[in-house]
């Protein structure tokens, strides 16, 4: 199976799960159990050469892998690129979180711009694949509370740079799955925290006639860039995090509703 699809057992479990109202909860399997934790000798900088390595393999495999991924499997359409043309300091971005790869198509979407994207601490893995995730610019969340200000100060660091931050506030990924799921608070915090616009994403799918061998269905990926979220200088960190949640909802509700309804 390649890692844009899935199978239909998973499909299944995501039937179940959305039943039973367990609208977060890891579905996929993981594809090598083996990761880097987050403990008190991690660290996010890298040393010299480790930053050569992860620049070869960004060159000559992750940016060919990713130009592959949205032309050819994905055929990710881009819409709203102008509501970010003006936006030039550091920003949270938001996004459904649907393929195992919709983290390409925002790379893809937003091309010229630095991005680091957060993910689980089971995903940053040992195997040749983490090698490439780590190349592309993840930035994993620790599951030890201890370490989550080490998290937070490499963030406000690179946001600060002027640079990206994206997050999948739904947490778990669901394949294709159409409908906007719960968003957790964590990105909304930082966003109000650092004093940074949210910028919503919203990815949704034009079927295909192509399927898979187990009678899959493609889809194409079109990836929505919604307009940024600023937080209110008059407000409290509290106060903006709960108004930039529910507007960022609002966007990507009314997102899903005009291009299915």
């Amino acid at each position: 199976m390649r890692l844009y699809q899935t199978t239909k057992e998973v499909l299944n479990q995501i039937k179940i799960a959305e039943q039973e109202g367990r609208l977060n909860d890891h579905i996929d399997d993981v594809y090598c159990m083996e990761y880097n934790e987050i403990d008190e000798n991690f660290s996010y900088h890298k040393k010299w050469y480790k930053r050569g390595i992860y620049l070869f393999l960004r060159i000559s495999i992750v940016k060919p892998y990713t130009f592959i991924a949205n032309h050819f499997w994905l055929k990710t359409k881009v819409v709203g690129r102008t509501n970010v043309d003006g936006l030039y300091g550091g920003a949270i971005l938001t996004c459904n979180h649907v393929n195992k790869l919709d983290s390409l198509a925002i790379g893809y979407a937003l091309k010229g711009k630095k991005i680091h994207y957060t993910t689980a601490e089971f995903n940053n893995l040992k195997c040749r694949l983490g090698s490439y995730m780590r190349a592309y610019g993840i930035m994993p969340i620790p599951t030890r509370t201890s370490q989550m200000k080490k998290f937070q100060e490499e963030l406000e660091k690179k946001l600060k740079k002027k640079e990206w931050v994206s997050f999948f506030p739904e947490s778990a990924e669901w394949w294709c799955y159409e409908k906007p799921r719960p968003y957790q608070s964590g990105a909304f915090h930082y966003a109000a925290k650092f004093n940074v616009p949210i910028v919503p994403l919203f990815i949704t799918f034009h079927k295909t006639a192509k399927v898979d061998k187990q009678g899959i269905e493609q889809r194409q990926f079109i990836l929505h860039i919604l307009k940024p979220i600023y937080p209110d200088p008059l407000k409290s960190i509290k106060d903006n995090k709960e108004m930039m949640k529910k507007k960022n909802e609002e966007a990507i509700w009314k997102c899903y509703s005009e291009f299915y309804l």
